[in-house]
């Protein structure tokens, strides 16, 4: 029974996250003709022990030769066990203006899954070769409380053999009321493993904290991703 319970509890949360995995991929392969320089779209999904983690990116000029552009981000957290009345989604959707070769000026609309619309506005910092990706942006939420988030991505791909490579990344969040000074979310993810081609797979750590407690909870397991 125990066993069944459990295969249930997963097919019911692929249904969520596969569409939301596809979507992604749709869009990635409308981007692919012409071949452009625009960055690749990261799709990851791990398999942890508590919960399913999907992480979209999609970071596209408006055209070429254009100061403006789009940079989308979307994330669930699906728990296996249905004891959360929500699932964590979600969805950032910023418009960027470069400022330079790699800082960006940034304003959006993100969708919470507890929050619901909240408005903001920062800058961005973006740099990417083969072997390292760094990705640095702070930014100001202005409703329905003020908050500042700043959200950190390194990447390190060291080249082993052609077509194969070490892949590594931190991924943290840090986001702080300031209307009470309390903390109120941060995150450290931690992936290790292996790149072949467009595709890395390994291991992942994920570490959510949450209130002005900074009440804890992690999810390991295994994550696969793929640049679109």
């Amino acid at each position: 029974m125990v066993i069944i319970r459990l295969r249930n509890q997963c097919l019911r949360t692929l249904r969520f996250t596969f569409p939301l995995f596809f979507l992604f991929m749709i869009q990635a392969e409308g981007q692919e003709a012409p071949k452009t320089d625009n960055p690749p779209i990261p799709i990851e999904v791990m398999f942890g022990n508590e919960e399913i983690y999907f992480l979209g990116i999609l970071n596209l000029p408006f055209e070429k030769g254009t100061k403006l552009g789009y940079f989308g981000v979307a994330s669930a957290l699906v728990p296996y066990e249905n004891g959360r009345s929500n699932n964590e989604i979600v969805i950032s959707n910023a418009l960027t203006y470069s400022l330079s070769q790699k800082w960006y000026a940034t304003a959006g609309l993100q969708f919470h899954y507890s929050k619901g619309a909240v408005p903001f506005t920062g800058f961005q910092f973006f740099s990417a070769n083969p072997t390292w990706l760094f990705l640095f942006s702070p930014n100001m939420q202005l409703a329905p409380s003020i908050n500042f988030e700043t959200v950190g991505i390194v990447e390190y791909k060291p080249k082993l053999s052609e077509g194969l490579r070490l892949y590594s990344r931190f991924q943290g969040i840090y986001n702080q009321n300031l209307d009470d000074g309390a903390h109120e979310r941060s995150l450290l993810y931690l992936r290790a493993g292996i790149s072949l081609k467009r595709t890395s797979f390994g291991v992942g750590l994920n570490i959510d904290s949450y209130g002005p407690e900074r009440q804890s909870e992690q999810n390991y397991g295994v994550f696969i991703n793929h640049l679109f």
